[in-house]
């Protein structure tokens, strides 16, 4: 059986939820049916060792998200689709999807898959693009039936994230004090500004920690501001970091303040590590969390609820644990790859 070349497309290697996915993708691939290759626009590198390191084809382009830049990487993505046979690009996010629609133009024979990752791509001039570019496209991946758009195909798939559930299931003794773990890019939708006046408004209520994992264009002025209101003592920045299962299996609660997301991967990690979640109600997250497996509140509601888990901490650990066999069932990396190897499968026929 000749095998299904795949091209990965994404906008950076980065330790952000999208290209965690393509990495865990490349990984799980039926390597005996399908030929997969990564190739990354941008700078951030972080993750491309961790390609390299499970022999994914990763080629990095190193490129500003530019107009100037744009026929050198159109060149460059079309030379390697023709030197390697691809015959589906799998677009992650508007830039790619970009990308993938104008080589399309000249190779009308490629099938291209596109997957947002999240429930905003940006602004109304991205989405408006991604509605333009509807007819370049064969099939747009969504992480639930309330994330489809306007912008997205008709003929769209639901393939929520999935995870290496076994990475996560440890058993871990707790920090000795109460710790409050967020994962994310330091940047406006993970509203971590919000967290720290949150952290203000308990502080007197009872002894805890934040970690913030993360960085990003914010972090000089949260470090401030945890200055600014003594939180010093109970804020710390850990940056990026490698050993997040061990991060969150130590951790008493997960919180996420996000103003949106799609289905977001560190989630399903929190859940996979029966860490009790806190989080808005955006995105898909609904689909993932009710009040039998977890906490979704308004913002304005975030205080009264952390309080709750706190001094109700063994109900929490129960919602925990329900949650802990819902992404054992649902959100394991075996179903997610199968389901998009169906896809491939389907369009390559």
């Amino acid at each position: 059986m000749k095998k299904i070349k795949v091209l990965q497309l994404i906008t950076g290697l980065g330790m952000g939820g999208a290209e965690k996915v393509v990495l865990e993708l490349s990984k799980f691939l039926n390597k005996d049916h399908f030929e997969n290759h990564v190739i990354s626009l941008g700078k951030r590198i972080e993750l491309v060792e961790n390609f390299k390191s499970e022999n994914i084809n990763v080629t990095v382009l190193n490129h500003e998200n530019s107009i100037v830049f744009l026929l050198t990487m159109l060149k460059k993505i079309h030379r390697y689709i023709i030197a390697n046979d691809i015959s589906i690009i799998h677009a992650h996010m508007i830039h790619p999807l970009i990308i993938a629609s104008l080589i399309k133009l000249t190779n009308p024979k490629l099938k291209i898959i596109y997957t947002s990752h999240s429930a905003n791509i940006g602004s109304k001039v991205r989405e408006y693009l991604a509605w333009i570019l509807l007819a370049f496209r064969d099939v747009d991946v969504i992480f639930s039936k309330e994330l489809h758009r306007y912008y997205n195909k008709k003929n769209y798939r639901i393939i929520p994230n999935g995870i290496n559930i076994t990475k996560y299931d440890l058993s871990l003794k707790k920090n000795d004090v109460f710790t409050i773990t967020t994962i994310g890019r330091l940047e406006y939708v993970k509203n971590h500004s919000f967290l720290l006046d949150l952290a203000r408004d308990i502080k007197s209520v009872f002894k805890f920690k934040i970690q913030i994992v993360g960085t990003g264009k914010l972090e000089y002025e949260l470090k401030k501001k945890v200055k600014a209101l003594k939180l010093e003592n109970q804020v710390y920045f850990l940056g990026l970091r490698n050993d997040i299962p061990q991060i969150l299996n130590r951790s008493h609660c997960f919180i996420l303040p996000s103003y949106w997301e799609g289905l977001p991967l560190v989630l399903l990690e929190a859940g996979a590590s029966r860490v009790p979640i806190l989080s808005t109600s955006v995105g898909s997250i609904p689909s993932f969390i009710n009040d039998s497996t977890g906490y979704l509140f308004g913002l304005k509601d975030f205080k009264e609820a952390i309080i709750n888990i706190y001094n109700n901490y063994p109900l929490a650990m129960y919602k925990a644990d329900a949650l802990f066999l819902k992404v054992q069932q649902r959100y394991s990396i075996e179903t997610f790859v199968q389901s998009h190897q169906e896809l491939y499968i389907s369009l390559h026929s």
